[in-house]
């Protein structure tokens, strides 16, 4: 179906899709979405039928966006998910290479960020949907390889209802099955240095993308002079924020690649004028302005030996994130001070199903005031 024209009506099992229009993303998405308007298939006045859609199409000659697709079915499917309001929501299978999702207006990639007190309490209503988002999933062993502020979905960003959603669960994945995932800037220390994704890389993930919102380029491949040493790259700039962690020399790696992207990024760290410019975290995150609550979170997160990250239910709970948003969401305060009152204390080897509602019902509470 990816030659849907405007005006081709989709049939849903509940509602009608009218194809308006195709959607252009970031152009890291390999499937085909489109807006569409929503039909109701008879005259009765039904308020709860949403406005807007969009259509997600995999061409069925593309292995990896159809993959992509029925792993993405598959993954709202999982207890949890489809209910969970830090997800945008799946309206309709209407073929093996085709779905309907909640339409929102745009992403955390079109926003500009801002040192504004709006800008601060987006930042806390995103934060918590993709950490609640890693919640539920860690609770089915699973983990989202793909966070990067092109899958943040944002609606209402100009008034104090701003709603955020985790979108595109394609690459969600059982923990440790894939390898060399995740986004170069987004990607965790352990990521790059062989390890499989799990809970604390998508951890990681969630923060690291929050910091390239704010100051852009300072992770990734941002400036790489070259698309074969894209790896090597990234892992120097790591290791200029964070120098306690060490790059592995080649003998503690496997693999002949891998071998000479350490080798390599080793080298680059302490050569290249780009990458020396980059300064430890907390000076180089003193560049741009930003409040001090919201550098004391990052740096709680972005701790680059896996076993002493934070899990993403310890985040929640924290002191960090509860400072990084009670000053600049009054709205919330009530909120924070409730959460205060019964916190959640939660270990990062996982939790229980007890648990997993209360960080639901701490977030729909907040999504809903």
């Amino acid at each position: 179906m990816s030659s849907l024209t405007s005006g081709h009506v989709l049939r849903g099992a509940c509602w009608n899709y009218r194809v308006l229009e195709p959607v252009k993303g970031d152009n890291t998405h390999i499937s085909t979405v489109f807006k569409a308007q929503i039909v109701a298939r008879d005259s009765r006045v039904v308020p709860e039928v949403p406005e807007w859609a969009l259509i997600k199409v995999a061409s069925p000659s593309d292995q990896n966006a159809t993959k992509n697709l029925q792993r993405e079915v598959l993954t709202y499917r999982l207890p949890d998910v489809a209910s969970a309001k830090c997800f945008r929501k799946m309206y309709d299978v209407i073929d093996d290479s085709t779905i309907a999702l909640e339409w929102l207006d745009t992403t955390l990639a079109e926003v500009e960020y801002h040192p504004d007190i709006r800008t601060y309490s987006l930042i806390g209503t995103f934060l918590r949907a993709a950490f609640t988002g890693c919640v539920v999933l860690e609770n089915h062993r699973h983990v989202n390889t793909d966070y990067k502020p092109a899958n943040i979905l944002l609606s209402g960003i100009r008034t104090d209802r701003a709603i955020a959603k985790v979108g595109d669960l394609g690459l969600v994945v059982p923990v440790g099955e894939l390898f060399n995932a995740q986004p170069y800037a987004m990607r965790a220390p352990e990521v790059f240095i062989g390890n499989a994704c799990t809970e604390p890389s998508q951890v990681w993930a969630v923060a690291a993308m929050l910091l390239c919102w704010i100051k852009p380029g300072v992770l990734g491949v941002w400036d790489s002079p070259h698309p074969l040493i894209n790896e090597a790259w990234s892992m120097a700039k790591i290791q200029r924020l964070f120098p306690h962690w060490e790059i592995p020399p080649p003998e503690m790696v496997n693999g002949d690649i891998l071998k000479v992207a350490v080798n390599s990024a080793r080298s680059l760290c302490k050569e290249m004028p780009e990458l020396l410019a980059i300064l430890p975290f907390d000076e180089e995150t003193q560049k741009v302005e930003m409040p001090q609550q919201l550098r004391d979170l990052l740096r709680f997160i972005l701790v680059p030996d896996p076993k002493a990250r934070p899990s993403a239910s310890s985040v929640l709970a924290s002191r960090e994130f509860r400072r990084s948003r009670m000053p600049f969401e009054p709205v919330m305060l009530g909120h924070a001070s409730a959460l205060q009152s019964r916190p959640i204390r939660m270990s990062p080897a996982g939790f229980t199903k007890a648990k997993l509602i209360s960080v639901l019902a701490i977030f729909e509470q907040d999504n809903s005031a």
